[in-house]
């Protein structure tokens, strides 16, 4: 009886997955790692089959690449959130489409991955998105080292962060997506009087429309479709401490009106509800445009902007503090072995300098993910060019990146198939050649173990290690 409560338990626990993907042997290897490590994981191979699926099932998280045959990443994303607001999305691209990934993600993205795709990366990120840690959301942990560097720039920033920590002034924090910004929030929040109170961190590029009037100022039950219980906003989470409002300018006129009493105010009324609930908060807000165009260009109020623009911090990104990238890749290393299990000490001199070179248009974000899948690829202690991302292997400061993609030896497909023939290679070469143990590891089959060692030409002979 109790091992029947028991599966009933984890039955109920299952995340549903939809992989959309064009390339049914992806989606095949995708599916069935996913579904053995306890998620409920099914494809589609268009964007049409895909929003179909989405209008009949409710889907915990939709993996999505980012070029369809019908459709891309942009025109997905807003069909899903459309039809799922609740459902969280990650996109699937190429090195050579970061920036465009990164437009993806103020839009509304909660992360992306690049190709090749490796399914132990893949594993990690539906973990921490679907356990609510990816983005840090209410959470009052801190790593200083995120937001500590050399360079003249960053120490500019901490000294303004200090400076303004005191007081109970609204700040504006302006910089490029990925650069930091949160961090700096959070610095400021813990040197604040308000430090033992609530930090709470609500992105408001990733908010249907619909629903941002509910996740601020929260509602009450049947004041709209879909509301089946009251809900308590960000704004009285927050009580006492620190609201953060990442990508303030996505907020919709009718929003920044309501917001804009709130302040003035300091009070919340739920929707559906008549009644105002005093609140203290401070609001620091994040922007990645310079809300004072905005302004000018009538997408933004002006009297809100005034409101929350008291103090304002503008970070710079990665590529104009270059002192600080290799203490951020120390940072992420550390990060990234604990978390793989792996101990990779650092990088060679040659990919220590093509990091340094590299502009990081995704700032702290892309640096992360490159170093975590360096790490990942590893299979000795040191991270090595070859086990860098092309656009950054072949990089050329002022060459268009179509260029460098053209003069890269090989197309995305040939290096993804580089990729995975070194990693069966290297699985081998640990299980001294044993494909049963070889084809447990690689999470497959052993007819599809022989099948990509005949793809390959891998001779298990001369496998590293065999004897």
């Amino acid at each position: 009886m109790q091992q029947s409560a028991d599966f009933s338990k984890s039955f109920l626990c299952v995340k549903k997955i939809l992989i959309i993907d064009d390339d049914s042997y992806i989606c095949g290897i995708l599916e069935k790692y996913l579904n053995d490590n306890g998620f409920d994981a099914t494809s589609a191979f268009t964007g049409k089959s895909g929003t179909d699926k989405i209008s009949k099932i409710t889907y915990d998280l939709v993996l999505c690449d980012f070029r369809l045959p019908d459709s891309d990443g942009f025109e997905m994303l807003n069909k899903i959130k459309l039809k799922s607001p609740q459902t969280k999305v990650i996109i699937i691209t190429a090195y050579a489409d970061v920036r465009l990934a990164v437009k993806l993600m103020k839009a509304g993205a909660v992360d992306y991955v690049t190709k090749p795709i490796q399914q132990e990366e893949i594993l990690h990120i539906l973990n921490k998105t679907l356990s609510g840690t990816t983005s840090g959301k209410g959470s009052t942990i801190f790593h200083e080292q995120f937001i500590v560097g050399e360079s003249k720039k960053i120490k500019e920033v901490i000294k303004l962060a200090n400076l303004v920590s005191s007081t109970d002034m609204s700040v504006i924090l302006q910089g490029e997506t990925g650069s930091g910004k949160e961090y700096i929030a959070r610095l400021i929040h813990l040197k604040s009087k308000r430090k033992n109170n609530p930090f709470i961190a609500l992105d408001c590029g990733a908010i249907p429309k619909e629903l941002a009037n509910s996740e601020l100022f929260g509602h009450i039950k049947g004041s709209f479709t879909g509301a089946i219980a009251n809900k308590t906003g960000v704004f009285e989470q927050a009580n006492g401490g620190t609201l953060f409002l990442d990508e303030v300018g996505n907020l919709s006129y009718d929003v920044q009106v309501k917001l804009l009493r709130t302040l003035q105010e300091r009070v919340v009324t739920r929707v559906g509800d008549t009644k105002n609930i005093k609140v203290d908060v401070r609001i620091i807000s994040a922007t990645n445009e310079d809300l004072k165009k905005e302004v000018i260009n009538k997408k933004f109020r002006e009297d809100l902007f005034h409101r929350l623009n008291e103090f304002k911090i503008i970070i710079p990104p990665l590529r104009e503090r270059k002192e600080d990238i290799l203490i951020f890749t120390d940072h992420f290393i550390s990060l990234s072995n604990e978390e793989l299990q792996k101990n990779v000490m650092g990088l060679d001199d040659e990919a220590t300098y093509l990091i340094q070179q590299y502009p990081w248009h995704g700032n702290l974000r892309e640096l992360k993910n490159v170093i975590k899948r360096s790490i990942l690829l590893a299979d000795e202690n040191t991270i090595t060019v070859d086990l860098l991302p092309d656009e950054i292997k072949y990089y050329q400061e002022n060459e268009p990146a179509e260029a460098r993609i053209e003069r890269s030896p090989t197309d995305l497909k040939e290096a993804s198939w580089k990729a995975e023939k070194k990693l069966i290679v290297n699985t081998l070469a640990k299980v001294n050649n044993n494909k049963s143990k070889a084809a447990k590891i690689l999470n497959i089959d052993r007819k599809t173990l022989y099948n990509k060692l005949k793809q390959y030409d891998i001779e298990t002979n001369q496998v590293p290690g065999n004897n």
